[in-house]
């Protein structure tokens, strides 16, 4: 009777029309700010590869499934300061179109971009393969069980990983699951190199931040240690990497 009689007085004041509106509002709010976050590290990216001495195509297109300016401009430094020789990409995007600019440029790099859809391959390489040579395998997607839960991943994954170690591993693929999901990157463990760093797309999803946990148990049970950093633009994204390379930890602070 009581919660009834408070119900029939918020809705008299017009409390309830209020909170939506109070909803609505943050809504819009953190739609600006994302925006704002965006065009922040957009700036920042092409100052930063301005005079850059590999990357000589800045035609991306960041935004929607595609990666944002943050984890280009995270991608990019990771690039440029570390020097990875040999790199494993789920997911063709955006991203790839750096990669490959960054393997042409040094004899010694090797990158592997595993990928699903055989028309996406074929238009990326329309596009890529008149300047830059590239490395995509296509691999068929299937559903696994992962704690109980249906999750998406790249089918006999291990006949190209197979021992390589890797420097850096870049995930964006495949789509994302509710849970757990793009669960391969916790088999990777036993192919990351003593000094790695890995960057995962998509970090504000519920399954994304699921599988990073479980990645993180199993690094503790290798006893590998490791640090890590989420960063923010119009999405999320987490590095996880090596102590040696805990300076990729402080890119930005905003």
């Amino acid at each position: 009777m009581i919660q009834k009689l408070k119900n029939w007085v918020r809705k008299c004041l017009g409390i309830k029309k209020i909170e939506k509106q109070i909803v609505v509002l943050k809504t819009q709010q953190e739609q600006i700010l994302q925006m704002q976050r965006e065009s922040l590290k957009a700036l920042l990216f092409q100052n930063t590869i301005m005079h850059s001495d590999w990357l000589k195509n800045p035609n991306f297109s960041p935004g929607g499934w595609a990666v944002d300016y943050g984890v280009l401009y995270t991608l990019y430094r990771i690039l440029n300061d570390t020097k990875p020789k040999n790199i494993i990409e789920f997911g063709l995007g955006q991203s790839s179109k750096m990669l490959y600019q960054y393997m042409n440029a040094y004899p010694d790099v090797r990158v592997c971009t595993i990928e699903h859809n055989q028309e996406w391959i074929d238009f990326f390489n329309s596009e890529m393969s008149a300047a830059y040579k590239t490395n995509i395998i296509k691999k068929e997607l299937e559903t696994i069980d992962y704690k109980g839960c249906e999750t998406l991943t790249y089918k006999d994954l291990h006949t190209t990983t197979q021992s390589n170690k890797y420097e850096l591993i870049l995930v964006d693929g495949p789509y994302g699951s509710e849970h757990y999901s793009r669960p391969q990157i916790v088999d990777m463990v036993d192919n990351l190199s003593d000094s790695f760093c890995i960057l995962l797309d998509d970090y504000e999803r519920g399954g994304e931040q699921e599988i990073i946990k479980e990645l993180e148990a199993k690094l503790k049970e290798k006893q590998i240690e490791y640090r890590s950093v989420v960063y923010e633009a119009s999405k999320q994204h987490i590095v996880i990497c090596s102590p040696d390379k805990e300076f990729l930890t402080t890119l930005y602070w905003y």
